[in-house]
Order: C-alpha cells, then structure tokens, then sequence
C-alpha cells in the first residue's frame, strides 16, 4: 500500500515526465488490484499466460480460462517502468489467494491520454508463503532511444542476452535479481536438458527503448513445455538485453 501512495503523489505533483508516467502506471496497476474484475485493465487483444495453458489470446478467451480457476486472485504491485515515450510499460509483483502467493509481470500500454491497458500478463502458480521483503527500489538506467522494429526485438529474444534483470522464480522465493542471482537458478539445471525457444509476439514502444515478447520453450529430453513472457530494454550500445523474465508451464503439443 506504501509503494501505491508514493506512486500517487509522485503522479500529483511536478515531476520530470519518465518519472510522473512510472508513477501514473504503478498506480493503475494498484487500482487494477483493487478492481473487482481482474480483466478490467486488460486489453481487448490482451495475451494471458495461466499456469497449466497453452498461450490465451483475446479478452474473450481470457475470461473463459479464468471461469474455471480458483478465485478471485489479488496482488500487490512492487516494481514499475515505461519507455522514454510514455506509451509502452511494464510492472511485477505478488499474487494472492487465501494463504498462498504467487508473482506477476504484465507489460502494459497506452494510447494518447487515454488509460493504461494490459497486453501480456504472466503469474506463477501459487503456493503457501509470505512475500519475502526488498531492500528498497531499483536503480533505473536512462532510456536509449532505437528504431522500433519488432523483428529486432524477436531477434534478440531468439539470443537471449541478459542484463542487470529479474526473474520471477518458484512462488514462495524471493525474486531473482541480478546475473548473478540468475545464473544461479541453472547451477543444477541437467546436462542433458537443451532448452529450446521460440519468441511468438512482439511489441516496441515507439521509441524504440522498450519492449515485450511473448513465445514458448521446451525441454525435449525432459518432455517439459512452458512459455514465457520477456520486457528487454535497449542498452547503451544499442543492443537489446532482458531486464524482466517470467512464465509457466503449457501442455504438450
């Protein structure tokens, strides 16, 4: 709740634009959580990825998925950023139902002045814990603006290059944060266990500084099936690396 009233009066009074936007978008995911009807922020195009399904595209289809999911799921939003433009952003944070969690990523869009919209939503399953507290807020690079080409930023999934990210992880553990910390969630990943992906949606803000990817992953030799949502941000050099990483499983083809 803290983090909500920070986000509401940094929207309320004079703050340089990036800032005054990651305020405004922190603050419509609070009060998407607040909302009664979970897919009332989400857009009519939106892409879901429910724990146990294959990829859900369209409001429509969402809302039929989630008639038969245990409910209704709260959350708390812990982390928010958009692009130079103001027009594409992404946050992340915790899932709640009884006494079980999960965690979120959403990347989220904007048209004009009109209100923010979820295009992808990711959560974990849930399980029994308690939200692991953080040691304050991340430091936020600049934007580097870039061309907004999407097949870039597929091009860039298919390689997959890191940065200083986070990563959702199981449900009940804090997230990970850093290489480091990421790196270590494969210390005791199997020799024989080739992941293999392949990005199947994109979006780029307009200028070219951020952007989402939606696609699918296997693990032939273990029969594993899962699919992912990315946000990546363009670094200095002009390359694109991952800064925020989550999914869940799907079932086989």
């Amino acid at each position: 709740m803290r983090l909500i009233w920070i986000a509401l009066l940094m929207a309320a009074f004079g703050l340089p634009d990036r800032e005054r936007d990651r305020a405004a978008l922190l603050a419509a995911d609070g009060a998407h959580a607040r909302s009664s009807d979970f897919l009332s922020a989400f857009a009519d195009d939106a892409t879901y990825l429910h724990p146990g399904a294959p990829l859900v595209h369209g409001k429509a289809a969402i809302r039929a998925v989630l008639a038969d999911a245990p409910g209704p799921v709260t959350w708390t939003p812990e982390y928010a950023d958009v692009s130079d433009d103001g027009t594409l952003g992404y946050t992340y944070g915790w899932t709640h139902l009884g006494d079980q969690q999960g965690k979120y990523l959403a990347c989220w869009r904007k048209k004009g002045t009109g209100p923010w919209h979820v295009t992808m939503y990711a959560r974990t399953r849930l399980a029994t814990g308690t939200i692991p507290r953080t040691d304050g807020e991340e430091a936020i690079a600049p934007p580097v603006r870039g061309r907004a080409d999407p097949h870039e930023l597929l091009a860039a999934d298919s390689a997959f290059a890191a940065n200083e990210a986070v990563t959702l992880g199981p449900p009940a553990a804090p997230m990970n944060h850093g290489r480091d910390a990421i790196g270590a969630t494969f210390t005791d990943f199997p020799a024989d266990a080739v992941l293999e992906w392949a990005p199947v949606s994109a979006d780029v803000a307009a200028s070219g500084d951020l952007g989402c990817t939606v696609g699918e992953a296997t693990i032939t030799a273990r029969h594993s099936y899962s699919k992912y949502l990315t946000v990546w941000k363009r670094q200095a050099d002009g390359a694109w690396k991952f800064v925020a990483d989550g999914g869940n499983a799907r079932p086989a083809p």
